[in-house]
């Protein structure tokens, strides 16, 4: 081979290479998938007599498991997952036994848990666990009684909820905790990868407990079902008998383990993303909204309005890969300790106790990480504990460039306020109880879409959440958003004086016959006379119809059926957006249509006025009104709950006091200067006798000028400010600013003047001297009433030493020792509640006492420039205040 081949053959190998190496280097890297831990050992799948699997072909024990290397049972006592209000539960009169899912009744899934003695059987603990086992992860009330003992343990009685149940001809039968077996907390259900919860959900909802955890292992290559029992594949298992850790892929819980239970979520896959609408077997998407994606909108495969120009993620916390974890970690986990540390007493700089790894991996606290979140009440004690926005953000820099006040707004604002400004797919807006499907369910109501949910003509509108206040766990307020459910439901009293939901066995009774609606319910709710009953017809929207229903469930022996109505708030913390897609505009808040004062739905029609769920942090201090519409609406009111919106709060009668003060002087003006025009006409004018006279020093006429600019222009600044509606087109911070400019100028030159006036004695002049003063103020009252129409004379003479008659020395006493002050201390007190809200307050009074004096300032300025034109000329003493002289009329000198 010659040497020009072996160049040649070398070249394109070259060539071949670098075209190689440079697609690889161009290619994008794939995101890594999450795996489970490397780190984790193989171990040994035990049955709950600690026998391995493999020889007794038993169920797996979660429990016996995984307390071979950790603390289960400090695991399950730490875990209000696993608690659900169990350690709360307290037998009640009323609806609500506990504070969370095991006893705090829920009208949106509308089923009752029983109380011992209760009256009629609703929810037993079995039939509990049956309905809402697949949403909970086990332990707590599926494993314990209400008493702390072992539900095997507990005595079986038809009179005991939580050994009966209904069986399906609605009787009262015994259950067999010995035959179901019991739940024990499901680690498999977090911490896989890939739990089969569809076989997990069938074992619970077919009442195998003792089943539902090794039936989440399913279809993993590690069991199968064998007739009555398990069939473990020895292949999954090494030598020595354990599980060979790879197959279950042990890891930290992601974002889908989560969404198991709470909500929708999506990866960031090429898929387009769909949401179960309003569908409570995702409760989180269903009462909010709320998806976990870091998908772009447009992306999507929702058919959503204007979904072609949302080119942003669904939630930037998912977009940039964030774990729930990351958020809601254990709190004992040493990597945690900074946050921990925020917790400890102000003297404690630095907390030697904080757990070594392997003692954490032994007993990690399954007490999660939480917000402030209105909706669930289980261990309020950890409310507050979680890494919030400022844990990771610094307002300070990401708003200083258009937010004013950054503080103030962060004191009293929440910041997914203005950062979850919108919904992007549909909730539940209300659930009526009071009338019944065929099918056994609630007439449902969804906001932010447009049709039925879910069908492929339905128009996904998506909505804006309300914003209220809520009572953080340290007792401060900050506003947030909510999506608000009302919902609908007899209740009756029972023969111990209880008051209970009428059973939903017994709202099918009163509507249904085999199925279908029973005659006189089709004859009192069929408006249209079709013989059918449709969606709009099922409402209980007259007294005809809610005393057809009533009549039935008396006979039904239920005492004193009767609607009631509950309106819930709903959390709303995910569907983050960045700052360019966030609220970025003052006057979205600061406006007449603010978004603080917007109301939201409730209902449609409502057969009750509802009332504002009281059992959560959220201040429900608005007012329940129905529309013209007829339809029912929540209106809040942040007066009352001591809030002042610049450019939206208003209060009516200083509004109108002050208008009708302004607008009657100003009709006073006119009236007066019509008559003195129209007088003077009349009268046989001679030459008045006037000399012209070194009146104002250049001082005085600097600080009358600079005075009228500044307040002139800060009554028009705060009057953009108080209506920004009204004067749309300038930039309300902009305003704000000048404002404060303004106001400082007003306060250092009515200091200075204040001084001068000291200093050379003309104070004297602003002040009445009592002997004398209301007989001479009676005189010059005469003159502007009677004598100016008569061309008489002013009746007291104006000297550089003496330039204000009575009348104006009472009424500039009054502007600068009386207004003035006020309203200088009033903006400063404002001032300062924005800039230290911690130690000032009282702005909800503050800022209308300020306009108020503003009004009396307006009203004094139009009275003050017409009296200028009652001198020698009507522009004399405007003149003289430009150039110093005046002229003044000459009085002869008496005596």
């Amino acid at each position: 081979m010659n040497k020009y081949k072996l160049l040649t053959i070398t070249g394109l190998l070259i060539l071949v290479l670098a075209i190689g190496i440079g697609t690889v280097l161009a290619s994008p890297e794939p995101a890594p998938a999450q795996q489970g831990s490397i780190l984790h050992p193989n171990f040994i799948l035990l049955d709950s007599n600690g026998v391995n699997v493999l020889e007794s072909n038993g169920a797996v024990s979660t429990t016996q498991t995984c307390g071979q290397c950790h603390d289960t049972a400090f695991i399950e006592s730490h875990a209000f997952h696993a608690d659900l209000g169990l350690s709360d539960y307290q037998e009640s009169k009323d609806l609500n036994s506990s504070n969370g899912t095991f006893g705090k009744w829920d009208p949106l899934t509308y089923r009752y848990l029983s109380q011992n003695g209760d009256e009629r059987l609703d929810l037993s603990t079995a039939e509990w666990l049956k309905l809402y086992g697949e949403r909970i992860v086990g332990g707590g009330p599926a494993t314990t009684s209400r008493d702390g003992v072992s539900l095997t343990n507990v005595k079986a009685s038809e009179g005991n909820p939580e050994t009966a149940f209904l069986n399906e001809n609605g009787n009262v039968s015994t259950w067999n905790w010995n035959e179901s077996g019991t739940m024990e907390m499901n680690c498999f259900l977090c911490h896989l990868e890939s739990p089969n919860t569809t076989a997990r959900a069938e074992a619970i909802h077919a009442g195998n407990f003792s089943s539902a955890n090794t039936a989440t292992l399913l279809d993993l290559n590690i069991v199968s079902k064998s007739g009555e029992g398990w069939a473990w594949n020895t292949e999954a298992f090494n030598v020595n008998g354990e599980l060979k850790s790879e197959l279950l892929a042990i890891q930290d819980p992601t974002n889908a383990n989560c969404a198991a239970c709470h909500g929708e979520v999506h990866p960031n896959s090429g898929d387009p993303l769909t949401v179960s609408q309003c569908d409570l077997n995702y409760p989180q998407t269903a009462t909010t909204g709320q998806v976990v994606s870091g998908q772009r909108i447009n992306q999507s495969g929702v058919n959503l309005t204007n979904k072609n120009e949302l080119d942003r993620s669904w939630d930037i916390h998912a977009e940039r890969q964030l774990q729930c974890t990351d958020c809601h970690y254990a709190l004992n986990n040493p990597s945690h300790a900074s946050e921990l540390q925020g917790t400890n007493p102000e003297h404690l700089v630095y907390d030697p106790r904080s757990l070594e790894i392997n003692e954490y991996l032994q007993r990690p606290d399954h007490n999660f990480a939480r917000g402030e979140s209105a909706q669930f009440n289980v261990a309020p004690e950890y409310k507050g504990t979680m890494r919030r926005c400022e844990n990771c953000h610094d307002a300070s820099k990401g708003h200083s460039d258009w937010l004013p006040y950054i503080d103030t707004h962060m004191e009293a604002v929440a910041c997914e306020t203005c950062h979850i400004p919108q919904m992007y797919a549909p909730a539940i807006q209300s659930y009526d109880w009071t009338v019944v499907t065929t099918d056994g369910n609630a007439v449902e109501t969804c906001r932010g879409v447009e049709g039925t949910p879910n069908e492929i003509t339905s128009l996904v509108t998506g909505y804006e959440p309300i914003l209220l206040n809520r009572t953080n766990i340290d007792g401060n307020t900050l506003l947030a958003p909510y999506n608000l459910i009302t919902s609908f439901y007899w209740v009756y009293d029972d023969a111990n004086g209880n008051k209970r939901p009428v059973r939903l066995i017994d709202l099918e009774s009163a509507y249904l016959e085999n199925g279908n609606y029973a005659g006189d319910i089709v004859a009192a709710f069929d408006s249209n006379s079709d013989g059918k009953l449709s969606n709009a017809e099922l409402t209980i929207d007259s007294p005809a119809k809610e005393e057809a229903v009533k009549t039935k469930l008396l006979a039904l022996g239920l005492n004193n059926p009767h609607i009631e109505g509950m309106v819930q708030p709903y959390s709303i913390n995910h569907n983050v957006t960045r700052g360019e897609d966030a609220v970025n505009d003052c006057q979205s808040c600061h406006d007449a249509d603010s978004r603080v004062a917007q109301s939201i739905k409730l209902a449609d029609n409502a057969p009750a006025i509802p009332v504002f769920d009281t059992s959560n942090n959220v201040n429900g201090t608005g007012a329940i009104v129905k529309g013209e519409d007829g339809a029912l609406y929540y209106q809040p009111n942040p007066a009352n709950d001591d809030m002042y919106v610049f450019g939206s709060s208003r209060v009516s009668w200083i509004d109108w006091f002050g208008a009708i003060a302004f607008a009657g002087s100003l009709l006073g003006v006119l009236g007066h200067g019509t008559l003195r025009f129209f007088s003077s006409k009349k009268q046989a004018h001679g030459p008045v006798r006037t000399e012209r006279i070194y009146m104002y020093e250049p001082y005085r006429r600097f600080w009358h000028w600079l005075q009228t600019a500044s307040i002139i222009i800060l009554l028009f600044t705060g009057l953009i400010i108080h209506r920004p509606d009204i004067f749309g087109a300038f930039s309300f911070r902009g305003v704000v600013t000048v404002h404060n400019v303004l106001a400082v100028i007003l306060v250092i030159n009515a200091a200075l003047s204040f001084f001068y006036h000291i200093a050379t004695e003309r104070i004297q002049e602003f002040i009445p001297r009592p002997y004398g003063f209301f007989d001479d103020a009676m005189v010059q009252a005469k003159f502007y009433i009677a004598g100016i129409f008569k061309g008489e004379g002013h009746p007291f003479e104006k000297r550089p030493d003496s330039r204000m008659n009575p009348i104006q020395k009472m009424t500039y006493f009054m502007i600068l020792n009386v207004l003035l002050p006020l309203q200088i201390i009033t903006g400063v007190m404002m001032w300062a509640v924005q800039k230290w809200p911690e130690i000032a307050g009282g702005l909800p009074f503050l800022a209308p006492f300020h306009s108020l004096v503003a009004w009396m300032f307006g009203t004094f300025i139009l009275v003050h420039v017409y009296m200028t034109t009652t001198g020698a000329t009507p522009l004399e003493a405007m003149r003289a205040m430009v150039t110093g002289y005046e002229e003044v009329e000459v009085h002869e000198k008496k005596g």
